[in-house]
């Protein structure tokens, strides 16, 4: 089993997202969960607010397929961000 628990570990779940190769809903929650672990730097901001969207609103017309738009925007602006 493959731990997920830095910055460079959620560089890396971003840039499989956008080349199709980890699901967009799946790897939010993946980089949600290393940024609890990493207590929340900004940096994840939107991965944790998104992964909490993605279940549970659906009563108010959010669905985890309707966060995958900005999820793959999160993973864009994640791996542009200065280093």
């Amino acid at each position: 089993m493959q731990n997920f628990e830095s910055m460079e570990d959620a560089l890396r779940v971003a840039r499989e997202v956008l080349a199709g190769d980890v699901d967009p809903n799946l790897g939010c929650g993946l980089i949600a969960e290393i940024g609890r672990k990493l207590k929340y730097p900004s940096d994840l901001s939107a991965f944790l607010l998104l992964d909490h969207d993605q279940s549970g609103h659906e009563g108010l017309g959010i669905t985890a397929e309707g966060c995958v738009p900005e999820i793959l925007d999160a993973c864009r602006e994640l791996l542009a961000r200065p280093v």
